[in-house]
């Protein structure tokens, strides 16, 4: 009886670890079947090309918005649902910013110009945070010329993306 209980202990512990340090976003875990992820984003195609990252912004998750390797989900971009003037993608920055420094993430890198779409140094991410469990990284970044401009987020797996960032992988 107690080798069946700690075996189930066992399990559930791995099981719960595991995913937990897995999710991306929404239903999309990392490293997931790039073909069950396509499923996913088709059978909830409504849903996520309606999200709201703070009040007034809607962002989309597109066909393109998958980017796997080996056929796994690595990460995920969404963007802004239409295309922004500059001052729209200011406002995008600036509310979307406090909707995940208020949902308990971590801003850990920030461009002095962060919410300033025109002198934002397009080598390097806008702005980047990792939730309190250091499982997600998430990066903006607006890209666009003249007036025309997107809001793209990204999430990664946090070890995946340190592993990338130190030329491990």
């Amino acid at each position: 009886m107690k080798k069946r209980y700690y075996s189930f202990i066992v399990f559930i512990l791995f099981f719960l670890n595991g995913h937990a340090q897995e999710m991306l976003f929404d239903d999309f875990y990392f490293e997931m079947d790039f073909f069950e992820a396509k499923k996913i984003l088709k059978s909830n195609q409504k849903k996520l090309t309606n999200l709201a990252l703070g009040k007034g912004t809607v962002y989309a998750v597109r066909k393109r918005s998958l980017v796997s390797e080996d056929n796994k989900l690595i990460s995920i971009n969404l963007w802004s649902k239409k295309n922004l003037t500059v001052k729209e993608a200011e406002k995008y920055l600036v509310i979307s910013r406090k909707f995940f420094e208020s949902n308990n993430y971590n801003t850990v890198y920030a461009q002095e110009n962060w919410s300033n779409p025109i002198l934002v140094k397009k080598n390097l991410p806008c702005i980047r945070f990792v939730d309190k469990n250091k499982t997600v990284v998430i990066e903006f970044d607006p890209r666009g010329q003249g007036d025309t401009y997107n809001v793209f987020v990204t999430y990664y797996n946090y070890d995946w993306f340190l592993k990338k960032a130190r030329g491990e992988e």
